[in-house]
């Protein structure tokens, strides 16, 4: 699922990221795993996030990725994540990051089938 900007509304960044925030959490289903992408987030290397995926896999539980706006994500859906996790220490643009994450989870994929991709 993908948020989109509330058209035609300028709101202030503390109102607009408690406004996302919301919409966010309440579009959670109680299956979902959140994973808060945030740069305060633990770093996992890649086998870590294929287990954390598998895990996720084994409890019959769906990944929710969050990956917030321009200013980041508001405290109430990392406080609501199952993990907060960090792609990289510096700031990445929302394009990018998400452009790593979906590389990193093809490479998780393939770590937990056992091809040789992620080395």
């Amino acid at each position: 699922m993908e948020l989109t900007e509330a058209s035609g509304k300028k709101l202030k960044p503390g109102d607009a990221k408690a406004s996302e925030a919301e919409a966010i959490l309440s579009r959670r289903k109680p299956q979902d795993w959140v994973v808060a992408l945030d740069e305060r987030g633990s770093l996992l290397d890649s086998v870590e996030l294929s287990r954390y995926v598998g895990k996720a896999q084994t409890g019959a539980k769906d990944l929710l990725f969050v990956i917030g706006g321009d200013e980041g994500l508001d405290a109430s859906v990392r406080d609501a994540a199952n993990l907060t996790l960090s792609l990289s220490k510096m700031t990445l643009p929302h394009r990018l990051a998400r452009v790593v994450l979906v590389e990193q989870l093809y490479r998780a994929f393939t770590i937990l089938k056992g091809e040789p991709y992620h080395k």
